[in-house]
């Protein structure tokens, strides 16, 4: 019962960050010398956001489309989202999907819990892989201009979610081992009277 509960409450906070990774608009992010001094400027799959270095999150523009953001005209110039960060979104956009039916399994069914498992392991390979985006082309082409990305909300989330659906995983892996052993504990509990009627009816 308690693998269970472990299992439930993991997926459920998994899938929040993995929506919080997949949706916002400042999964990496980086400093830059902006018009008002040092600025932060976030990028994520939705768009591009900028705020003044330090003012935590505030005193900026949110979510610009990145056809219409023009701040950094010089690099944003030329296409960077290469196939490795659509590749990356994909695979953030299947975590939160697949999370979605993987917390409804781990509340309302307590049945199959392998598959569930397996599931959820499939769920936290896809949520790392949309780790991808440090390998493309808006983190290689940013850095040739001095401006280093690194983690971010949505990326911080991303990890996060990782370990959950690990964990998530791990205990239904481990609900399912437990519910194969009572299997076989109640199967042999059958068959020890029916052996013993055959010895009986032998003797």
């Amino acid at each position: 019962m308690c693998n269970e509960a472990v299992t439930a409450i993991c997926s459920l906070f998994a899938w929040f960050l993995s929506g919080a990774a997949a949706f916002s608009c400042f999964f990496i992010e980086g400093e830059y010398d902006g018009p008002f001094g040092t600025s932060s400027i976030g990028f994520g799959f939705l768009g591009i956001s900028t705020w003044r270095y330090g003012t935590f999150y505030s005193h900026g523009s949110w979510c610009k489309s990145w056809e219409s953001y023009s701040l950094v005209p010089e690099i944003l110039g030329v296409e960077v989202r290469d196939s490795t960060w659509t590749a990356a979104y994909a695979f953030a956009v299947i975590a939160f999907c697949l999370g979605f039916f993987a917390v409804v399994f781990s509340f309302c069914s307590q049945k199959g819990r392998g598959g569930l498992a397996a599931l959820l392991f499939f769920i936290t390979l896809c949520q790392g892989l949309s780790l991808l985006v440090f390998s493309s082309d808006v983190v290689k082409v940013f850095a040739a201009h001095g401006i280093e990305l690194g983690i971010s909300f949505g990326a911080g989330c991303s990890i996060a979610a990782i370990i959950f659906w690990f964990f998530a995983a791990v205990s239904a892996a481990g609900v399912a081992k437990n519910g194969d052993g009572d299997s076989d504990a109640s199967r042999e509990e059958l068959e020890e009277p029916l052996v013993a009627n055959d010895e009986a009816e032998a003797a």
